[in-house]
């Protein structure tokens, strides 16, 4: 199989006298300072965007105590309320991804979900708890696409997922420090008395956790907007990137549709066999072992900043080592053979009869499903021209997050109420829904691994420059 790699161009030869990082297709890429600093910065803000999503999961008891909502309202405040807004913002936002400043897309969506996080830190009952993360999945949906976009343009292809990897250290750093925060918050507050401010609002003991982790992010904006915008592959320096009509990118996704299947589809489904796990593994522990919620935090948090970043890391060196030695579909084989790894590990995480069981088994599922983070979002970047990168990001979180992050709690908490009927077989609803989607998961990605390698070859020859 061809490797398509390029010959070095006279420009590359010339990039490389002055010292300039060249990409094979003899792109000039931007200093490489350049490219850490900003990655540094988006990496930061992609842990901000986890952190405040994440730490209402660590909440919800105390949320249902005080509001009296039931499960399947707690799945509506964790996934739908969050991703429908998110994934329906996000096409507009990819849109402008396209052919807008990316930089200032990302600082002003920090800015904007920071101050919808400690709206929650506010909001007096269901509804405005509603509307408040509404806020936070609409001001979410602006940093992926923008995000991805710069860090293809910033790095070498064979680099991309690194980059990609890096930001989801920041990732799994929010989602540890969401858990650490958020249990010690809990057990700082415990026992406190609300805050009544002027009659007008109450301030619960649990709420302080939004404010806090909420406040900080609007400032990472500012600091945000200190990075550089990169200039986009194949433009004229100087030159603005066109807008490309949907029906264009459309057209694009249609031709190729079983790469699309598998790169966008097959990542939403796997999104789902991970998504309602995540959002009800302090519920389970909690309800199946009687572990408390902060020590539930504390120990989730920590393994979380362990495990994944090792994961991260791991799967970026492979997916960079497997690229040079010429493996075209080496970023989607990385997902398919975590997914493999991972399903039975996740099945058998819930059957542990003790919760040191259950963290350990689903530190071991943990590290294998990261080996496919960076590699996954690599994966569709790198087939997408540049001038449709916004727009295939954009659809990339449409799917995860409408069709996954609303979905796949809400499928869990449907299991347990209207099927088991039982709040106490919370353990079998999570269960049956990792083997449904992953079982999907695994057929529609793996059908795209030949197709695959095919477009990955043809980006090499067409537009990699």
């Amino acid at each position: 199989m061809s490797t398509g790699a390029a010959i070095p161009t006279a420009d590359a030869a010339a990039g490389a006298v002055a010292g300039e990082p060249v990409s094979a297709a003899g792109h000039t890429l931007p200093p490489r300072k350049h490219a850490h600093y900003s990655l540094f910065c988006v990496t930061v803000v992609v842990m901000f965007t986890v952190l405040d999503r994440t730490i209402l999961s660590l909440l919800i008891e105390p949320i249902k105590a005080d509001f009296g909502i039931s499960d399947t309202q707690a799945a509506l405040l964790i996934g739908a309320a969050f991703s429908l807004p998110y994934g329906i913002a996000g096409i507009a936002v990819g849109r402008l991804a396209d052919h807008a400043n990316r930089r200032n897309i990302v600082a002003a969506s920090c800015a904007f979900w920071s101050v919808a996080t400690m709206a929650c830190g506010v909001a007096q009952g269901f509804v405005s708890l509603l509307i408040a993360r509404m806020g936070i999945g609409a001001g979410e949906s602006g940093y992926g696409p923008a995000a991805w976009s710069i860090a293809t343009d910033y790095w070498p292809r064979e680099k991309v997922a690194f980059a990609t990897g890096i930001m989801g250290l920041g990732a799994q750093a929010g989602a540890g420090i969401a858990f650490l925060f958020g249990g010690a918050v809990l057990f700082y507050v415990q026992g406190l008395p609300p805050v009544d401010l002027l009659g007008l609002v109450v301030i619960r003991p649990w709420q302080w956790a939004f404010i806090l982790v909420g406040a900080p992010g609007v400032l990472w904006a500012l600091v945000m907007l200190t990075s550089r915008e990169p200039p986009r592959r194949g433009l004229i320096a100087g030159q603005k990137a066109a807008k490309v009509p949907v029906a264009e990118t459309a057209r694009w996704i249609r031709e190729d549709w079983r790469v699309y299947l598998a790169t966008v589809g097959g990542m939403a489904i796997k999104a789902m066999l991970i998504a309602g796990p995540a959002a009800w593994g302090p519920t389970f522990v909690h309800r199946e072992y009687g572990w408390e919620l902060a020590q539930i935090g504390l120990v989730s948090g920590t393994m979380t900043l362990i495990v994944s970043p090792l994961g991260l890391l791991a799967g970026a060196k492979l997916s960079e080592r497997w690229v040079k030695q010429g493996r075209q579909d080496a970023n989607l084989r990385i997902v398919f053979y975590g997914l493999l790894a991972t399903l039975p590990l996740s099945v058998a995480a819930y059957m542990m009869p003790t919760a040191w069981g259950y963290y350990g088994v689903t530190a071991v599922s943990s590290f294998i499903a990261m080996l496919g983070f960076g590699p996954g979002i690599a994966a569709f970047q790198l087939i997408t021209p540049n001038r449709m990168r916004g727009q295939l990001g954009a659809l990339v979180q449409f799917c995860n997050n409408v069709i996954a992050f609303a979905i796949s709690p809400l499928i869990v908490a449907l299991f347990t109420d209207y099927l088991f009927g039982d709040e106490g077989d919370l353990r079998w609803s999570i269960v049956l829904n990792t083997v449904i989607m992953g079982g999907i998961a695994a057929v529609v990605i793996g059908q795209g691994l030949k197709p695959y390698a095919r477009s990955y070859e043809r980006a090499q020859r067409e537009f990699s420059h």
